[in-house]
């Protein structure tokens, strides 16, 4: 029984520290999917809205990310649309967006007909474009993931 209690102890010693290390780093990937897939729900919220209601994913930090998901879009934007409420939040410790169309005070905005919008340059960016969000490990700078969104069909996919 003590060899074993020995082994034990030596294997935690050796494996659970690898272990945390590896999930630490994996959450990019997982920050990653769960994005996509919030990406696509607000989508499709979007689309089965009323008419000129919509929704918005709005960044809140962008190192760690943490973003918001509202009904409805920004007044100031979008004259006949408002926030209406929070659909859902986010936020990942360990995973940092890096600057491209979505980012800080650069929302997506998601339309009763399906479009994607964002503003690229202080301008309305092209509609019919792949557009790439790209996060990144806080954990291991060299690990990333991609998320691609399709603004004009809506596909989404974090490969």
């Amino acid at each position: 029984m003590v060899v074993c209690a020995i082994v034990g102890v030596l294997a935690s010693i050796l494996v659970v520290p690898r272990y945390v290390e590896y999930a630490r780093a994996r959450q990019v990937d997982d920050a990653a999917a769960v994005l996509a897939q919030d990406i696509a729900y607000v989508e499709r919220f979007a689309e089965n809205s009323a008419p000129f209601e919509g929704a918005t994913i709005e960044v809140r930090t962008e190192n760690p990310l943490a973003y918001t998901c509202y009904s409805g879009r920004p007044q100031g934007i979008d004259p006949q649309s408002r926030i209406r409420g929070v659909l859902l939040e986010r936020s990942f410790p360990d995973v940092a967006l890096v600057p491209g169309a979505l980012q800080r005070y650069h929302p997506f905005l998601f339309a009763h007909n399906g479009s994607m919008q964002f503003v690229s340059e202080h301008q309305w960016a092209d509609q019919h474009q792949q557009v790439t969000i790209e996060l990144q490990s806080r954990v291991e700078r060299g690990r990333v993931a991609l998320v691609s969104v399709d603004a004009f069909t809506g596909a989404v996919s974090a490969p």
